[in-house]
């Protein structure tokens, strides 16, 4: 392989790793979220009841009424909660994060070789593409949908100011377009 080539490879498996990365920030953000209000509802519950009771008496006729109130929100937090077990919120989320460290750190490391070449490329390529598989395996058993690699289309399409192979467009914005190769997600 010549080295022109080599640095082409290496830039385009930095595209790939930075969005990759997004994907799972994006999974990440938004099991993060569902966990926080899990918890959130778990603890505000008892608080509330335990606060009316205290503040106004356990015969106080407000009582019965938060009471109503908290079981019905306690039944959502124990359905949500049950779901996440179920779901596996908390090992996706950890699976999401382990994405992220592993493919920023192949990104840095495909840009850094991409930018500057060093003597022994040509190694520190093969050094690396062998993690890159070993990460591949890992994020393809994470079930990446088709609207997420449109995502990831177009947020690395973004950051790297390039123009989608459909549309013709350099993405300006994270906001979905209607475009089948880097939108509609």
């Amino acid at each position: 392989m010549d080295l022109a080539a080599v640095i082409k490879e290496c830039s385009d498996h930095a595209y790939y790793a930075y969005g990759t990365t997004r994907i799972f920030e994006r999974r990440a953000s938004k099991l993060k979220t569902l966990r926080t209000w899990i918890t959130f509802l778990g603890i505000v519950v008892p608080v509330i009841v335990g606060g009316v009771v205290l503040s106004f008496g356990a015969d106080s006729k407000s009582v019965p009424a938060f009471i109503v109130i908290s079981g019905i929100v306690g039944t959502i937090q124990l359905v949500l909660s049950t779901w996440s077990i179920v779901a596996r919120w908390d090992e996706n989320y950890e699976s999401a994060i382990d994405s992220i460290r592993a493919n920023t750190a192949l990104f840095n490391r495909w840009k850094w070789l991409a930018d500057h070449s060093p003597s022994n490329i040509e190694e520190e390529y093969k050094k690396a593409k062998e993690e890159n598989e070993r990460q591949e395996f890992k994020d393809i058993a994470q079930s990446i949908t088709d609207k997420e690699k449109r995502y990831a289309t177009h947020e690395a399409l973004m950051y790297f100011k390039q123009t989608c192979h459909i549309c013709k467009l350099v993405p300006s914005t994270s906001k979905p377009t209607p475009c089948d190769g880097c939108g509609n997600f």
